[in-house]
């Protein structure tokens, strides 16, 4: 098991003061010039912090997923790319008759059909977001498969419905978690959070869904290059 991973997987706790070289490099299986060169690269991603004179320590928060959103593209590819197993657990999925906030987002009838999706996203076994997809029930063919859903919404529109999903709005918002999001995300209640709102749109110019995406500060940061 590498540095990395034992910092991810809490084996080294947020402001415990690493071994000695000799000792971690001991305990890693490599060679000291390779550990120097492991604990820089960390300390240059934010997981490390040295202190002069007195040694090198874990940070309070490193997130685990670092990515850009000007491409459009699910969580789990942010976690795959990022070298760690993408996971979705199911919340909920049921259908409801959508209120004024959900028709107005969409363009539907107050009372229209929609679906509820809402899944725990993963990276290699740990929460790193909570998401909520809100769709239109004429997207779906029953009997609607869960398992297929829960890890694309992008995937299962263009293969049951040929819905190609091109470009989405999205407002970031700072917030804090409450107890409910909490408990899900594993974190302590009031740590920040992301929530990113979206509406998704096909290549038709259509809007097919919306969504809301929690996403804990210290596992998710997002970069957003701007050009002039």
């Amino acid at each position: 098991m590498d540095l990395h991973t034992r910092i991810i997987d809490g084996k080294f706790q947020p402001g415990e003061k690493l071994p000695s070289e000799p000792e971690l490099a001991d305990m890693l299986g490599i060679s000291r010039n390779s550990l120097r060169e492991a604990i820089g690269l960390l300390v240059n991603e934010g997981y490390l912090f040295r202190q002069k004179g007195v040694g090198t320590f874990i940070t309070h928060s490193a997130p685990i997923i670092k990515g850009g959103i000007e491409r459009l593209k699910g969580v789990a590819d942010f976690i795959r790319e990022k070298g760690y197993l993408p996971g979705s657990i199911l919340v909920r999925f049921d259908s409801i008759d959508c209120d004024r906030s959900m028709a107005e987002s969409l363009t539907l009838e107050i009372g229209e059909k929609v679906f509820i999706l809402e899944t725990i996203k993963t990276a290699s076994g740990k929460p790193v977001a909570s998401c909520m997809d809100i769709i239109p029930g004429k997207y779906f063919k029953e009997p609607v498969d869960t398992n297929s859903i829960k890890e694309s919404i992008f995937d299962y529109l263009q293969k049951n419905q040929g819905i190609n999903i091109c470009f989405a709005e999205c407002t970031i918002i700072p917030a804090l978690s409450d107890t409910t999001l909490a408990a899900k995300l594993k974190v302590e209640a009031g740590s920040p959070i992301l929530l990113l709102e979206q509406i998704h749109y096909d290549d038709k110019n259509r809007k097919i869904f919306c969504s809301k995406s929690y996403f804990p500060a210290d596992k998710f940061t997002f970069k957003l290059i701007r050009k002039r």
